[in-house]
């Protein structure tokens, strides 16, 4: 099976504003929108070119911060790549997911 690769996703520019203003780490994230977006589908050509599956993980900042809170993570790039390894491993479970062509 291939692997399932869990991508932080941002469905648009104002959440993206909005969750750099929650992440505490905001200066490792690109600049604005258009450069994440940008940034985003390299990595995905990457992983569909290496025979895995991009799964999006998308974050609303909401249930982001519960999660993570839950999960005793910050609002940050650890939190960020925990919550896609979790989405991604939900997809293996349940085949439920929203597939990044």
């Amino acid at each position: 099976m291939n692997d399932v690769i869990g991508v932080a996703w941002f469905k648009d520019e104002p959440t993206y504003r909005r969750a750099l203003a929650i992440f505490t780490d905001p200066e490792n994230m690109p600049a604005t929108f258009a450069d994440w977006k940008a940034l985003v589908e390299k990595q995905c050509e990457l992983i569909r070119g290496n025979g895995d599956i991009a799964i999006r993980a998308d974050i609303d900042l909401e249930t982001f911060a519960d999660w993570c809170n839950a999960h005793g993570h910050k609002a940050d790039s650890q939190g960020r790549t925990a919550f896609a390894n979790h989405i991604a491993l939900e997809y293996r479970k349940t085949g439920q997911g929203t597939v990044i062509e």
